[in-house]
């Protein structure tokens, strides 16, 4: 992407953390809607797993062992996708669940970008630097600044046009 100047990244960047924090809060809403239908429908073994997921263990042990049973039983791997082999709000929760946890990491990761770009502006960079910047996947940041932040104007010519009117001779016989 391409900046005219340091502002330009500072609210790209606060934009996107404004999607983020939308998207963990609908993945969140998701959550507890799939959880409280559950619990008034059926109070299944299922839904105890999950709420022991989300509270947390007493014994670590018994939690990273129940992690590994849950993805080796009902997750199944075919090359570049995975699937549930069960049908019911499980699956459907731990998707949520892995959605809401990347979100959040997305969400830390921009947070300390956005820190580090106005600490660079604190030490002097000045706000007007354009930048070409690149958001990996890993969620870091690359810059590299460009020498004119604005962009070039068009050419323009402005002027006046007059022509002068027919002057009309009588002539007479």
């Amino acid at each position: 992407m391409q900046f005219h100047s340091m502002e330009d990244l500072q609210s790209h960047l606060e934009n996107q953390l404004k999607i983020l924090k939308k998207k963990s809060e609908e993945y969140s809403e998701a959550i507890g809607e799939k959880i409280r239908f559950e619990n008034t429908t059926n109070d299944s073994a299922e839904i105890a797993e999950l709420k022991e997921k989300l509270e947390g263990s007493t014994d670590p042990k018994k939690k990273k062992l129940v992690k590994k049973k849950d993805q080796g039983a009902n997750w199944h791997d075919l090359g570049p996708i995975s699937f549930y082999d069960g049908i019911g709000t499980k699956g459907e929760l731990e998707i949520y669940f892995k959605a809401l946890e990347k979100a959040k990491s997305n969400i830390e990761k921009i947070e300390k970008i956005k820190d580090a770009i106005d600490n660079l502006i604190s030490k002097g960079v000045k706000r007007e630097l354009g930048c070409i910047a690149l958001l990996n996947h890993d969620m870091s940041l690359q810059v590299c600044f460009v020498k004119t932040g604005k962009p070039k104007t068009k050419f323009s010519y402005k002027s006046i046009f007059t022509i002068p009117s027919e002057i009309i001779h009588e002539i007479k016989i």
